[in-house]
Order: structure tokens, then sequence, then C-alpha cells
């Protein structure tokens, strides 16, 4: 039978691009921004939760990153352009080898992105997961159906291997975790979280539009 159509219904756009981050910019990160071990002791994090915002040294690549957030906003979601979007924080992260990031998600934020600087074959996948109260395709808790091959519609997870100036978009809410670094190469990235502001809802004659979002989102989460 071929006379039929798949929808992917509720889909989650993981948005995948590559943008040009300059050697004066890689190096910056890597050699200039001031770096924490967490108290977990899996990674360093940059001392500054607002790098982006505050370090003159990468508006340009702050300005990148906003451009794709724009495409993903409007010509993947359609979103109403009275509804916008603003970096809230944004820091950088080191991993060393046999550093790792536990599965989790971003808090107080809509749309969360990662920016890779520098990475090897070896320097450990982002691994997506579906919501534990999400009801998996055929997969319940006392039955699990067999899959020949994963694809978008069964998939419990979704890996993405990690290259130089690869750029992820994803909803806060989904639970990700990043596999240890097994280079010898210390893995750069940068992350970064964006907060809507303006105009929600829909003026129907019922519901009227309500101004929603901080006016000086960057400040207020200081």
């Amino acid at each position: 039978m071929k006379n039929y159509k798949i929808r992917p219904l509720f889909a989650i756009p993981l948005f995948q691009s590559t943008i040009d981050v300059s050697e004066k910019e890689k190096n910056h990160i890597i050699n200039n921004v001031d770096y924490k071990r967490y108290p977990a002791d899996n990674g360093y994090g940059s001392t500054s939760k607002f790098l982006l915002n505050d370090d003159k040294e990468l508006a340009t690549l702050k300005n990148k990153i906003n451009d794709c957030v724009t495409e993903y906003l409007t010509t993947i979601l359609n979103v109403n352009p009275q509804c916008q979007f603003e970096m809230t924080n944004s820091w950088a992260v080191r991993h060393i080898k046999g550093d790792e990031a536990g599965q989790h998600n971003h808090a107080n934020a809509m749309l969360s992105g990662i920016l890779y600087i520098q990475t090897d074959e070896k320097s450990g996948d982002v691994l997506f997961t579906k919501e534990r109260n999400y009801f998996n395709l055929f997969n319940y808790q006392a039955i699990q159906v067999r899959f020949d091959d994963q694809n978008d519609y069964n998939a419990e997870g979704w890996a993405v291997r990690p290259r130089n100036n690869m750029i992820l978009l994803f909803p806060s809410h989904l639970r990700h975790e990043v596999y240890p670094n097994e280079s010898d190469i210390d893995r750069y990235c940068v992350a970064f979280n964006h907060f809507p502001f303006g105009a929600f809802g829909y003026d129907d004659g019922y519901n009227k539009n309500v101004q929603l979002g901080l006016k000086n989102t960057t400040d207020d989460y200081r």
C-alpha cells in the first residue's frame, strides 16, 4: 500500500545549522574567558552567566545566534512578530577529558541553544530524550515493542554528534545530556536561553492580547 500520508503530529523541532565563528572569537572564548570548576566536578563553566550580553568581543557572535533564533521562530514555528524573544542568560562550558553533563533541561526559559566552539570525533554526543510523561509509540511501562531501526517516529532519544561551529536550538523543556568527553582535546561550547516578551494570546472578541515578558530581560535575570 503506497497511497497514504504520514503527518508528524505535535513534533518538537530541533534546529541544527552552522554559523561562522571567527578565529578571534574562538580564541577569546578558549583563552580569555574566566572558568570555574562546577561543584559536581563534571566540567567548567564561565564565571559570567551573561557572557554574550556582557562581553563586547562576542557582540557579533550574539547577533549571528539571534539570526538563527529568528529563523527558527518565524520560518519554522510561525511565531507572530509581535511576540519577540530576547536572550537572557548565556555561558561558556569547558569539558576536559572525562567530563560530562547529566540529564537536564533549562528552567526559566522557553527556547535554548548550544553553539559548539571546539570539538572532535571523541568529544561526546548530546542526547535528547522524550519526556517521561509522554506516551511514546507502542512503548508502555510493561510492554515494549521491538523496532528494526530508529527513526523520528519511534525513537526514545536522539543523539547529535557535535561539530565545530554547529548550533542547536530547541524548546527549553526538552531534556538532554552530554556524553563524556573521550578526547584529549577540551570541548568548548556556549549555551544560551531566550525568553519571550510582547503581545500574547489572541484578540478574538473574548480574549484580549496580553503584554507579557520583561522590559529589560537580561537585567531582570541578574
